[in-house]
C-alpha cells in the first residue's frame, strides 16, 4: 500500500475532528451562497461558535489562534472587555432607533483628535459606502469624474471598485479589467489604472489631472504589506497637489492598526481625506470619511446648494458608536500596543524568513506592524505585478491545511493580523506551527 502523504493525513485528521462542521457544510448549500469568497476560504470548513483574546473556537469545540481577527478588524482581539461592556450598556436601553442619539458625539470627538486630516467627520455603515460616498464627493468637489486607483487595492464592492488595474499590456502603463461579472462598460472609461510604487503613476496622473478627481491609495496594503512605501506616499501626494487632484488614504484597515494615527501617523503624511472603518468601530459595522473643512463641507451644503447625498438606517447607530467609543478611547489610553504588536509581528516575520532560507524554502514572509502577508515564491515582491503563487499553489494549499491542523487558523487570502491579545507566548506557538508546517510540506517534496 502507497503510504499517505502529511497532507493527506492532515485532511484526514480534520475530517475525524470537525464533524459538526462538515454537516453545517452541506446545510448551508441547500440555501446560501456565501460572500468574500476569497477571504472565507478555508482549506477545511469550520464555522465559529466563538472568540476569546486571540482564539477562536469551532462549533466541534476545537480552538485556533486566530490570525484573521474579523480580517483586521479586532485589534484588541476578540470580546474584549470594554467593548463588551459597552455593548451590554446600549443594549439594555435599546439598539435601534433611527434617530440621533448622544453615542455619535463621543466617537466623533475621539475621532477628530487620532485622525490627522480630521476637520470634519460623517459616518457611515461599511468601508465600502465610505468609499462610495467620497468618490462621489470628489467628483462634487472637482468637477472631474476619473478615479486613480492603483493594482493591489480593495478599496470596496461598488462598481467604482471593480475594475482593477492589471499588467497584461504593460507594468508602466496597466489597463482596467473587471473583476466582476454585471460592471457597466463605461465605468472603465472613470478608472484611471495606476502601477503600484512605480514612478511612472505620477507621469500617468500628470497626463490625465484635467480629468482625475482623486487618487485613493491605500498607506500600507493588506494584501501586499511593503513597509518601504512611505518615500512613494509622499511623492504621490506632491504630485497630485500639482495637479490639482485629491489625494485620498483608505485607511479602512491600517486605521488604529499600524499606529493610533493609522499611516498618516506612522508615514507622517496629512491627505486631503481618508477613509476609515473596521477597527474604529470595535467589531461592529462602521464607516467613516474624515477630511479637510471644505473637501467635507460637500456633505453639508449651504442653504438653497445640493450637496452630496448620504444616507442608511443605521448609520451612526448607538450599538457602532458605543463600542466604538470604547475601543478607541483604549486604544489612545494605551499607547504602547502597537510598539508591542509591532515587535510581534517582526519577530513573527523573522523567525518564519529565517526557517525559510535555511531550508532553502520557496516561501517567505512580510510585514508591517502586526499586518503580514506569506508569499509562496522566492521572486522579490513590489506590486501585486510581482506575485505568482501558481507554481506553488499545491504547497500553500498544503501549508493551510496542516497549520489549521495544528491549530492557527489562517484564510486562504493570505491576509494575516496579530492583535493586543496576541501575547508572546501565543507568537511562540504561531512560530512553532508555521515551522512545523513548512517542513510538513518539504517532506511532501511540494517545494
Amino acid at each position: 500500500m502507497m503510504e499517505r502523504s502529511r497532507f493527506e493525513g492532515a485532511i484526514t485528521e480534520m475530517l475525524a475532528k470537525t464533524k459538526k462542521c462538515q454537516a453545517m457544510t452541506g446545510d448551508r448549500e441547500s440555501i446560501l451562497f456565501s460572500g468574500m469568497r476569497a477571504n472565507l476560504y478555508l482549506p477545511h470548513p469550520i464555522y465559529i461558535d466563538s472568540g476569546e483574546g486571540a482564539t477562536l473556537t469551532d462549533i466541534d469545540g476545537n480552538t485556533y489562534i486566530d490570525t484573521c481577527m474579523g480580517f483586521g478588524v479586532c485589534v484588541l482581539g476578540h470580546r474584549h472587555p470594554e467593548i463588551a461592556a459597552a455593548i451590554s450598556r446600549i443594549s439594555g436601553s435599546g439598539w435601534h432607533f433611527g434617530i440621533h442619539s448622544e453615542e455619535q458625539l463621543p466617537l466623533a470627538l475621539l475621532l477628530q483628535e487620532a485622525i490627522p486630516c480630521a476637520e470634519r467627520l460623517l459616518f457611515c455603515n461599511s468601508g465600502s459606502e465610505a468609499t462610495g460616498y467620497a468618490m462621489r464627493a470628489a467628483r462634487a468637489f472637482t468637477g472631474k469624474e476619473k478615479i486613480g486607483i492603483f493594482d493591489g487595492y480593495w478599496h470596496g464592492m461598488h462598481d467604482y471598485c471593480m475594475v482593477a488595474p492589471t499588467a497584461v499590456d504593460s507594468r508602466e502603463r496597466p489597463s482596467g479589467v473587471e473583476i466582476s461579472t454585471g460592471i457597466p462598460k463605461a465605468i472603465h472609461d472613470l478608472i484611471v489604472p495606476l502601477p503600484y510604487r512605480n514612478p511612472s503613476a505620477f507621469d500617468i496622473i500628470r497626463a490625465n489631472k484635467d480629468e482625475l478627481a482623486m487618487v485613493i491609495i491605500e498607506p500600507v496594503q493588506h494584501s501586499n504589506p511593503q513597509r518601504e512605501a512611505g518615500a512613494y506616499l509622499k511623492s504621490l501626494q506632491e504630485v497630485c497637489r500639482e495637479c490639482n487632484v485629491l489625494f485620498a488614504l483608505d485607511e479602512m484597515v491600517t486605521g488604529f492598526r499600524l499606529a493610533y494615527g493609522g499611516g498618516q501617523e506612522y508615514f507622517g503624511i496629512t491627505p486631503d481625506f481618508a477613509t476609515l472603518g473596521k477597527a474604529c468601530g470595535g467589531g461592529l459595522p462602521i464607516g467613516v470619511i474624515a477630511g479637510r473643512e471644505d473637501f467635507m463641507r460637500m456633505f453639508l451644503p449651504k442653504p438653497g446648494e445640493q450637496g452630496v447625498f448620504t444616507g442608511g438606517t443605521f448609520t451612526g447607530n448607538p450599538l457602532s458608536m458605543a463600542a466604538g467609543t470604547a475601543a478607541v478611547r483604549y486604544y489612545s489610553e494605551h499607547p504602547e500596543i502597537y510598539a508591542r504588536m509591532a515587535a510581534e509581528g517582526d519577530r513573527l516575520t523573522a523567525s518564519f524568513n529565517d526557517f525559510a532560507t535555511r531550508h532553502n524554502m520557496a516561501v517567505r514572509m512580510s510585514n508591517v506592524g502586526s499586518m503580514f502577508h506569506i508569499y509562496f515564491q522566492s521572486n522579490p515582491v513590489r506590486s501585486s505585478f510581482d506575485i505568482d503563487e501558481k507554481p506553488l499553489e499545491r504547497a500553500r494549499q498544503a501549508f493551510l491545511m496542516h497549520t489549521l491542523n495544528l491549530g492557527v487558523l489562517i484564510s486562504g487570502a493570505n491576509r494575516y493580523y496579530l492583535s493586543a491579545a496576541h501575547s508572546s507566548e501565543v507568537v511562540d506557538r504561531m512560530i512553532d506551527v508555521f515551522q512545523e508546517s513548512l517542513a510538513l510540506v518539504r517532506e511532501d517534496g511540494l517545494f
